[in-house]
């Protein structure tokens, strides 16, 4: 008799440490992403990661739970670069931002932001929304923001008031996985 393809793909997960994302009948509304560890008759043992690529331990989940299986999707190739380059995204930048207690804060920060490069920031814009990316163009009255999303894709570039900038982030530990993901979809890893 054939093995079901959910088996042979848990048994491949198993043998091959392949990254899998699985979905639970009952579950939460996202996915656990790892590898199977162990299989038994009614429960395998897994091995999932964070969103950051650390590991977070082994769940024991009854077979019947599962509900699908993805695998070889771009989220689990996100996943295998974060668990791959996980140290990486540890380690914040030596980059800072020099107010010298402005009255132009976001100007003087937009501009230092501009100069660096390859340093990535998220934007509050308004109070409410975040843009994250890399600053392109600066003016004293807008900027031009080369817009990243939450998986390293290219969002393009979308221009913002500066007297609409509210806060700004650098070095945290979002940007820095966002900064690895771009890097790994641009090949600069």
């Amino acid at each position: 008799m054939n093995t079901s393809i959910l088996i042979s793909t848990l048994q491949r997960s198993k043998d091959n440490k392949e990254i899998i994302s699985i979905w639970q009948y009952n579950g939460d509304k996202s996915s656990i992403v790892g590898y199977v560890s162990e299989i038994s008759d009614d429960y395998i043992g897994f091995r999932h990661f964070t969103r950051f690529g650390k590991p977070d331990g082994i769940i024991f989940i009854k077979i019947g739970n599962i509900k699908s299986i993805d695998f070889n999707d771009d989220y689990t190739k996100v996943m295998e670069c974060l668990i791959h380059y996980a140290d990486i995204i540890d380690k914040p930048s030596d980059f800072n931002i020099n107010l010298n207690h402005s009255d132009y804060w976001q100007f003087k920060a937009i501009i230092q932001l501009n100069n660096a490069k390859d340093q990535i920031a998220s934007i509050e814009i308004n109070g409410n929304d975040y843009f994250t990316g890399f600053v392109k163009e600066v003016s004293e009255e807008d900027f031009v923001l080369n817009c990243v999303a939450k998986n390293g894709e290219d969002l393009g570039t979308s221009l913002f008031r500066m007297e609409d900038i509210t806060e700004i982030r650098v070095n945290d530990i979002d940007d820095r996985r966002r900064l690895l993901l771009y890097k790994w979809r641009k090949a600069k890893l």
